[in-house]
Order: structure tokens, then C-alpha cells, then sequence
């Protein structure tokens, strides 16, 4: 058979009876094409999958045989159901690899998965739409599911998603799985959940002379509160301190620990450092978990899960405990008002509280591409620019036109020469966010939580916003230079220029290929 490497023109993996036949087509530099050398550098390792998929194959081929032979053979006593088939076969392919027993053991491991518990997720790797390492990401959070039926359901179902996710990411692929899992089988995402906490400890380790690592496992939302109380404290030096900030943490964090004083260490008689007790426990006081869930789910009336900024997808019965917490807060989050700020203030450049709340929640992280960074952690960010001049001609503050991105990616978008960032709303109903690169490479992907916050896409937005329509230009003093557009209606017509032409091309790729071009 002959497979297609994903989104590569020219590129095959050839699977013939004896041999695997990889062809690479490599880009010509000297016709600058920059589009193709950049897709090049960064996903022509994608037949790595391919070839991993057949080395699972092999190996699981080599486990059948090995288990075949035991199930006929009249002499297997206790020793050989000790030694079962996956063992024994791990062994093998621990000396003909030269990798320990457990590396060969997890390898086994993962094979079985790949052909046996998740053979659509298996694919995938296959055709080179997931890397090895997130493939072996959703063999570990699916490895709970102890259903043979609802396993088969629950692998079609991550395969769908991932396949219609539009542009991946680590972080991305683990979180679309782990809704999933817990969606369809809360119990193994509670019982991951439960070994953690049984797992709660504190290890020491030598890491060179004099200094050790010591690693404290807890809950999520506590590691989160602890973070921040080491950052007040850290923060609070002036900004002459020599210390990185990985640096200064560890001298907060072990100030605490000792009941220490923690000092600014710029030796100037003129520090401006702030702490004080009272200057950190303000920035303490800051410190804030969000959880978004359904307001069924916090009743006990389903068990959809819940979203955890900054840990993704988490059960309902999980969320509850978080609920039921002295120190949490709850805050029910109207959609119709949400939908009612939109259509009345969408000329205002700051969102309400609600219309923000409702833009981290339905996607969860920066929007960016690759990037993870949580949203609450994030600017809120007009993606076609917001006009102050005229906030008609401008981005509208709606639902359509904001979405998270952190601080490094906001600037980049902002000042970075050539970057362009679209979003739309698909006749399904899908919110899409695109970033395309100077280059002209475009990826293309889902709002992260549309699975938990679906009325959010089916929102109609009716706020008329018309983008470079022509008006009268500005007057100018006698000599100066003349513009027929102010500097941002130039980013706004320039900007626009480039979504019309990425639509084009998605368009006339959809025509041709018969499906989206993620």
C-alpha cells in the first residue's frame, strides 16, 4: 500500500510486502520558497510515526506467536504463566535492542495498545497526524478504561477529535484525550486522580556537589497556591537582584520552609524591594484557581467534566470536591449575558468581566499554536485590531473577535512583522483561531473547550462591524506629511487583505481535496 505523508506534496511512505519506502521531497531553497522550507523543518519527521506503528506491528506479531505457542502447549506450569507471553517477549526485545527489562516492557506495552485497546489512535500515528510521543501520552491516560466496548467507542471517539482539531500540540493532544476519557469513564480519571493523592510525598535528591533537588507531590490546585506564595515572595525584590527567577524562588521557597527572612541581595543602600509582610500577602491574596464547569455537573445531575486552568479536563466528581472547598468561590456564568454584552457593546474596548470569563474558558490556553501557556494567565486580544478612533471601522469586543494569547505571542502579533491571525465560526458551529506565519505557512485549529461551552459556537454575531469600508481621511497641518490612512487602518486593511487570501486558498484546497486542509 501507499500512504500520503501528511499535508507534504510529493512525500510517500511506501509500505510494500518486505520493506518500508520513504520519500522525502525536499524543498528547493534557491526558488525561495520560505512556506515549503519552513513545513519542511518542521514536520518532515512525521514518517517517523509510520515507521514506529510497523515496529509495534512486528513486535505485537511476535507477542501473538509467543502466546499462541503457550496456549497449546500441555507443559506450561506456574513458572510459564510467571514468565507470561508479553513478558517473555519483552525480554527478547530487551537484548536484541540493549535497552533495560522496563523500557522493553513499556515498548510491549504500547504495542498491544497500538494494534489491540487503540488501534484508531494507532492510525493516526501511522499517517504521521500524531507524534510517537503523543501517541504514548494517550496510551497512558486511556490505560484505565478497563471496558472492551466503551474502549472501542472512546478510541474512535479521540480519533475523531484529534482528526478534526485542525492544528496539534503536546499539550493539545493530552488534553482532547483526557476530556474524552473523562467524559465516557469518569472512573479512570477519578482512579488517576486517586493514585496522585495516595502518591502525595516529598523526595530528596542529590544533584551535584552541595546541591539537592527535593520534589513535593500534591494536588494540582495546592501546587498552584503554592507557586503563587512563593512567587509573592520572590517577586518582591527590586529589580537590581542578580538572581534569575528560577534562582530567587528556590531562596524564597526555602525561606518559607525554614521560617527565614527572605532579602533582596542588590546590596544598594537605595533598594526598592517590597517585603514587607503586609506588600506579600497582597500578592499573595491574588492567587486564583478557575475551574469551569457545567452547572449540572456541580449539582450531581451529570458527570461532564470540568476544566482546570492551567491542568485541563478534569471529572465532575473532582470538580465537586474543588466546590466544596472552604476557600472557593463560586460564580455562575450567564450566557445570555454574555451574548446580550456582545451585541450591546461591541464598539466598548474592554470586555465585561463576563465576556472575558467566557473567552478564557472556551479556549483554555493561548491560542497561539504550540503555546500552553493558561488563560487566565493570558491577554485578552482583539484579533483583527480594535480602532480608538473609530471603533466602528475597528475589531468589535465579541465573542468572534477575542481570544487569549500570552504576553511573548501577544507582542509578537502586535509588532512582529507579517504575522496574521484570523478567527472564524465554521457552518457547524466550530470556533476556529488561524495564525499564519510571515512565511505564509497557516495553522489552522478548534477552541480548545467548545466540547464543554458548545452554545458558545452556535452564538450569531449581529453586531454590523464593517472592516475597510472607505471614509474621508484625516486633515493635516499645512507641510506635514499626508497619510489616507491612519497607521492602525493600514494594519487593519493589510491584515485583511492577507485572511481574504488564506480563505481563498482554504477554499480552493477544499474544493480540490474534499476535505479541510488542517
Amino acid at each position: 500500500m501507499s500512504t500520503r505523508i501528511d499535508r507534504f506534496q510529493g512525500s510517500t511512505v511506501r509500505i510494500d510486502d518486505d520493506a518500508i519506502v520513504i520519500r522525502i521531497g525536499i524543498p528547493d531553497g534557491a526558488k525561495g520558497d520560505r512556506a515549503a522550507l519552513l513545513r519542511f523543518a518542521a514536520r518532515s519527521d512525521c514518517y517517523q510515526g509510520a515507521v514506529m506503528w510497523h515496529r509495534y506491528a512486528a513486535v505485537y506479531r511476535l507477542y501473538q506467536a509467543r502466546r499462541a505457542e503457550l496456549e497449546v502447549d500441555s507443559a506450561v506450569d506456574a513458572y510459564s504463566r510467571l514468565y507470561d507471553p508479553q513478558c517473555q517477549t519483552a525480554a527478547a526485545y530487551a537484548v536484541a535492542a540493549g535497552v533495560r527489562p522496563h523500557t522493553a516492557e513499556m515498548f510491549v506495552d504500547r504495542a498491544i495498545a497500538c494494534v489491540e485497546r487503540i488501534p484508531a489512535v494507532g492510525r493516526l500515528l501511522r499517517d504521521g497526524r500524531i507524534t510517537i510521543a503523543w501517541f504514548t501520552r494517550a496510551v497512558e491516560q486511556t490505560a484505565l478504561v478497563d471496558d472492551l466496548e466503551l474502549l472501542e467507542f472512546i478510541d474512535a471517539e479521540i480519533a475523531h477529535r484529534l482528526s478534526e482539531a485542525g492544528g496539534l500540540s503536546a499539550a493539545r493532544v493530552e488534553s482532547i484525550v483526557s476530556a474524552v476519557v473523562a467524559e465516557y469513564d469518569p472512573d479512570a480519571v477519578t482512579m488517576t486522580r486517586e493514585q496522585i493523592a495516595a502518591g502525595k510525598n516529598v523526595v530528596v535528591s542529590p544533584v551535584s556537589d552541595g546541591i539537592s533537588e527535593m520534589v513535593i507531590t500534591g494536588s494540582s490546585e495546592d501546587a498552584v497556591i503554592a507557586l503563587g506564595t512563593i512567587d509573592a515572595l520572590a517577586d518582591g525584590v527590586c529589580p537590581f537582584d542578580p538572581r534569575t527567577k528560577q534562582t530567587r524562588r528556590s531562596d524564597a521557597a526555602t525561606a518559607l520552609l525554614h521560617r527565614a527572612e527572605f532579602t533582596c541581595r542588590c546590596d544598594r543602600e537605595d533598594c526598592a524591594s517590597t517585603l514587607s509582610p503586609e506588600q506579600v500577602e497582597s500578592r499573595r491574596g491574588q492567587i486564583v484557581v478557575h475551574v469551569v464547569v457545567r452547572k449540572d455537573a456541580l449539582d450531581g445531575a451529570s458527570e461532564t467534566p470540568a476544566y482546570e486552568d492551567g491542568v485541563g479536563p478534569i471529572s465532575a466528581r473532582r470538580a465537586r470536591e474543588l466546590m466544596a472547598r472552604p476557600d472557593a468561590v463560586v460564580r455562575e456564568l450567564d450566557i445570555d449575558k454574555v451574548i446580550a454584552d456582545c451585541a450591546a457593546h461591541a464598539d466598548r474596548y474592554r470586555p465585561s468581566a463576563a465576556v472575558a470569563t467566557a473567552v478564557r474558558a472556551l479556549f483554555g490556553t493561548c491560542t497561539w499554536p504550540g503555546c500552553d501557556r493558561p488563560a487566565w494567565k493570558s491577554d485578552l486580544d482583539h484579533v483583527v485590531e480594535f480602532d480608538h478612533v473609530d471603533p466602528a471601522a475597528g475589531g468589535p469586543t465579541c465573542l468572534c473577535n477575542l481570544n487569549p494569547k500570552c504576553r511573548f505571542h501577544h507582542g509578537l502579533k502586535t509588532f512582529g512583522s507579517g504575522w496574521v491571525d484570523d478567527q472564524v465560526v465554521d457552518a457547524a458551529g466550530v470556533l476556529w483561531s488561524e495564525v499564519t506565519t510571515p512565511d505564509g505557512v497557516s495553522v489552522r485549529q478548534e477552541a480548545l473547550n467548545l466540547w464543554l461551552l458548545p452554545e458558545l459556537g452556535r452564538f450569531q454575531c449581529r453586531h454590523g462591524v464593517s472592516i475597510g469600508q472607505s471614509r474621508e481621511p484625516p486633515r493635516h497641518a499645512e507641510g506635514e506629511p499626508e497619510r489616507a490612512r491612519t497607521r492602525t487602518q493600514a494594519k487593519h486593511r493589510y491584515r485583511m487583505q492577507r485572511r481574504a487570501a488564506n480563505r481563498r486558498r482554504r477554499e480552493a484546497m477544499l474544493v480540490g481535496d474534499g476535505e479541510p486542509p488542517f
